[in-house]
């Protein structure tokens, strides 16, 4: 009974999967023309202790191509050093310096929606390490006058010169073949990553103020297609987002993923349900089922733990252990086809034998991450270019 019962929900899991993987090699980029109206656009970016590279993301974000008088560079500065704050003073960008009791991205975001006087249309949230292409802010204004007002941008890793960071840029490129082609070529609402996100500007300004929350993304995008919002994917427009390089880094951006993902499921698990009974799959779609099924990894161990134990026990074989090790197969194979061709190489392979210390570090933050929520967890960056 039990084998059954797990067998059903890894055979769910696993077809979920292969759909959105198959769908995604079907996805067909939004096609865009030039547009001659200039938006007014604020770019929102939270910096919690983040001196080793805000200074140089300011820089970037305001040489990007777009009439200068139609954009600002909106920097949230949480507990900076004082040199830092000075240096930010000379680069033209706004900075709203703040100190909060709980320092999070949505307390953070709120602040500046709440205290920006300018009349914007768009606004775009980058992280205080992410570096744009330098078309970001014209593609974006040219897709929000062709009506796609909700838009996340294809993030991409910015190093690789760890195994790690291989790894988790090669996990980040699934996630986005998955959840944002995927689902975009099925006709659903993509999901939002943190950054790289743009919205109509008093529309996140309202959504976003009645949220606080660790994973203000997560509530955020079931908050929008909640009311019949749908947020599209731009690949192509690209954001280069520093990766994890060190195993700590690792298990501690994971504690919190994974927390905020049966947060989620916790909170609109039953609302989801009558989401989908009143015909709003969309809703269902990312408030249930992408919280409801183990993270990808978690996954891989969790089938190949399966069907490893039941071969032992059942030796010698019966035919039963095979349809387990079948769905191991095809899980594996849609996470194959989720990988970008350009992945594919000799550093790769060297990367995965990194896998049991990655293993080893997921399933300790998936034991952690009961805790996770009580407490602020921050990333360090320190990629400066």
């Amino acid at each position: 009974m039990v084998e059954s019962l797990l067998f059903c929900f890894f055979l769910s899991n696993t077809a979920y999967v292969l759909l959105l993987s198959l769908a995604g090699l079907f996805y067909k980029k939004l096609t865009v023309t030039q547009s001659t109206v200039f938006n007014q656009i604020a770019i929102l970016v939270p910096a919690y202790k983040e001196d080793n590279v805000i200074v140089g993301t300011t820089r970037k974000l305001l040489s990007l191509k777009y009439p200068g008088n139609h954009f600002d560079v909106v920097i949230i500065a949480d507990s900076l050093k004082a040199e830092t704050l000075s240096s930010l003073k000379n680069t033209g960008a706004i900075i709203m310096p703040v100190s909060f009791p709980k320092s999070t991205k949505s307390n953070a975001l709120n602040y500046a929606l709440s205290n920006l006087w300018k009349p914007y249309d768009i606004a775009i949230v980058m992280d205080a390490d992410n570096n744009p292409s330098s078309n970001l802010l014209e593609d974006i204004n040219d897709l929000f006058n062709l009506g796609y007002p909700i838009v996340q941008c294809q993030r991409v890793a910015k190093n690789n010169g760890s195994a790690i960071a291989v790894l988790d840029g090669v996990s980040e490129a699934i996630n986005n073949h998955l959840f944002r082609q995927g689902s975009n070529a099925l006709g659903l609402s993509c999901s939002l990553i943190g950054s790289g996100m743009t919205f109509p500007f008093q529309l996140l300004k309202a959504e976003l103020s009645l949220i606080d929350s660790a994973v203000e993304d997560k509530a955020l995008q079931i908050a929008l297609v909640e009311k019949g919002h749908r947020i599209y994917y731009r690949k192509g427009t690209t954001i280069q987002d520093e990766k994890v390089d060190n195993s700590k880094a690792y298990k501690n951006q994971r504690r919190r993923w994974i927390a905020g993902q049966y947060q989620t499921l916790k909170d609109h698990f039953f609302s989801g349900l009558c989401q989908l009974c009143m015909g709003n799959f969309n809703y269902f779609n990312l408030a249930v089922l992408h919280n409801f099924f183990p993270s990808r990894i978690n996954s891989v161990i969790l089938l190949f733990t399966c069907s490893s134990v039941l071969t032992w026990i059942s030796y010698p074989l019966y035919e039963g252990v095979m349809k387990w090790w079948l769905i191991t197969a095809l899980y594996v194979l849609a996470l194959v086809i989720a990988i970008p061709r350009s992945y594919f190489s000799k550093k790769l392979v060297l990367s995965f034998l990194l896998l049991p210390t990655l293993i080893l570090k997921t399933i300790q933050a998936t034991f952690q991450s009961s805790q996770a929520n009580k407490r602020f967890i921050h990333t360090e960056h320190k990629v400066v270019e």
